[in-house]
């Protein structure tokens, strides 16, 4: 487990000011989530121009936990109800949960989106409880067994996001996915007005694949321009943009097949394989949209029906896993620096006791 040195107040300073000069570099990032005949499954990749890290905490059953949201009159406090990990950044986000999977096979994923920040200004506090982008996917990790349920209490305004509040005071937009283990989808995001837009799915429709900016309803008037039923893929564009990777990313899930008889850990590779050709960033090339570079730091694929969950650090291509189920005795939040003890050699996470931030 990494030894953090610096004191909550020092570690936001720092990632707020890391997070503040990167407005344009963040269009990184995808998420996949597919069924396969050993059940639904999500791969995931961080990509940032800086170095990303990532520590894997377990939260259990009983933990009570309060959001700091200054700008909100209401602030969430809950009880984690569901035994949940969460994927979190510590290096540069300064404690943001990018992803998390709970006991009910729910998971959630928080990813950038640029088009938002402009909307915020004229986003209304709701009166709801507000949930920090820091806490948001652990909130609904821990608190809902299912994509409806977790929708139906954010239509029913029983939570909301503390956009104003942003990471460590500096506004951003960002997205949310929020997928369980029969493949129901749901994506929300800030809009126009400062409306939150709940987009449903499933994993046969496009919410299957995640990116960046563009807004939902953009990035399916680009698609609409390519036929994706060429399997000579003639018309896909190769950038890594987000536009280009979303598009890349439901051109290649659309054409994947997984064998009934194929093992899990062949399935797995499948599944990596699909993700890594159109949407894992090799270093140093340049987004046509805004002339930054940033590249893939961290990827974890997961299967919500079996518990397999496998990282991998593209720093130095180290990998390690574990299982959720082996997690499942934890009476305490537990620790595992994932990066740290995959460039140890490990290839089985050992969780620790978190240390103190």
């Amino acid at each position: 487990m990494k030894s953090f040195k610096l004191n909550s107040i020092a570690i936001a300073a720092v990632a707020a000011m890391s997070i503040a000069t990167v407005a344009n570099v963040a269009e990184a990032c995808s998420r996949f989530t597919l069924d396969t005949p050993h059940g639904v499954s999500t791969v995931r990749s961080l990509d940032w121009g800086d170095q990303l890290g990532n520590v894997a905490q377990v939260n259990p059953v009983g933990v009570k936990n309060v959001s700091e949201t200054p700008k909100y009159k209401n602030a969430m406090e809950w009880t984690t109800k569901y035994h949940a990990i969460a994927q979190m950044e510590w290096d540069v986000f300064g404690g943001v949960a990018s992803d998390a999977i709970n006991s009910e096979g729910l998971a959630a994923s928080l990813l950038y989106m640029y088009d938002s920040a402009k909307f915020i200004e004229a986003y209304q506090d709701s009166g709801a409880p507000a949930v920090s982008f820091l806490d948001v996917i652990r909130y609904i990790t821990e608190t809902y067994a299912t994509t409806e349920e977790a929708v139906k209490a954010f239509n029913n305004n029983e939570w909301q996001i503390a956009w104003k509040d942003g990471l460590h005071g500096h506004e951003h937009g960002l997205h949310i996915s929020i997928q369980d283990k029969s493949g129901d989808i749901a994506l929300l995001q800030l809009n126009k007005g400062g409306e939150m837009v709940v987009y449903r799915g499933d994993t046969k429709s496009d919410l299957r694949v995640m990116a960046n900016s563009p807004l939902q309803q953009d990035h399916r008037a680009y698609v609409e321009k390519v036929n994706l039923d060429d399997l000579a893929a003639t018309g896909i564009p190769s950038s890594i943009s987000s536009l280009d990777r979303n598009l890349r990313g439901l051109f290649n899930t659309q054409h994947v097949e997984f064998k009934e008889d194929a093992s899990w850990a062949q399935t797995r590779g499948k599944l990596l394989s699909t993700y890594n050709a159109g949407n894992l960033i090799p270093q140093d090339l340049i987004d046509p949209t805004n002339g930054e570079t940033y590249a893939t730091w961290t990827q974890f694929v997961y299967n919500h029906q079996n518990g397999d969950f496998l990282f991998t650090n593209y720093d130095t291509r180290a990998q390690i896993g574990y299982n959720f189920n082996d997690t499942l005795g934890f009476t305490e939040t537990m620790c595992a620096d994932t990066v740290k003890q995959a460039e140890q050699g490990l290839q089985k996470a050992v969780f620790t006791q978190c240390a103190a931030q």
